[in-house]
């Protein structure tokens, strides 16, 4: 089942200049990755209420996050962009999006012992390529649930990921 497209707006929460959207970014990198880090004991377990466990959704999120740094990064540059598919995401039938193939995560997620290397090179990865974050109007690149977004969007939309990811891991630790 596919939605209609998301107002975009409904990232502004996540910052308002570039300066905001940096600052909300690293806030949501430390709280998600300090929240990983309490799910040792649990870190392959299929969550309730959720389909993947928190080594599947760390997979996850470092896949998004490493895709989404090379889109802002050809958005920042000077580069040709060239026209891709504009596909609208799925939804589950209780309306739940659902993750583009090439951003799931492996049967056994993320290893335990490879989060520090991983997290640390994913989130500088993007941090870097954020330092020169802007607006970029007139140029966009194609978001499944929002539609064309520009680099300042697309990093919000990172955060507001990061964001979702680590209340519903909050919510399925809680006894």
């Amino acid at each position: 089942m596919t939605r209609p497209l998301s107002d975009p707006a409904v990232l502004a929460p996540m910052g308002a200049t570039p300066e905001d959207v940096r600052a909300r970014l690293e806030r949501e990198f430390d709280l998600l990755e300090a929240h990983l880090r309490t799910r040792q004991d649990d870190w392959t377990r299929t969550q309730p209420g959720r389909d993947w466990s928190p080594a599947q959704e760390a997979e996850h999120v470092l896949k998004i996050n490493d895709s989404i740094a090379r889109g802002v990064g050809l958005l920042l540059s000077e580069r040709e962009l060239r026209p891709t598919p504009q596909t609208p995401g799925e939804l589950t039938p209780d309306g739940r999006r659902v993750a583009p193939p090439h951003t799931r995560p492996s049967e056994t997620g993320l290893a335990w012992a490879d989060l520090d290397g991983s997290w640390a090179q994913s989130r500088a990865g993007f941090l870097n390529v954020a330092a020169g974050l802007r607006a970029t109007p007139g140029r966009t690149l194609w978001h499944p649930f929002f539609g064309e977004l520009d680099a300042l969007d697309w990093t919000r939309m990172v955060a507001a990921h990061l964001y979702q990811h680590r209340k519903a891991l909050e919510r399925s630790a809680q006894p």
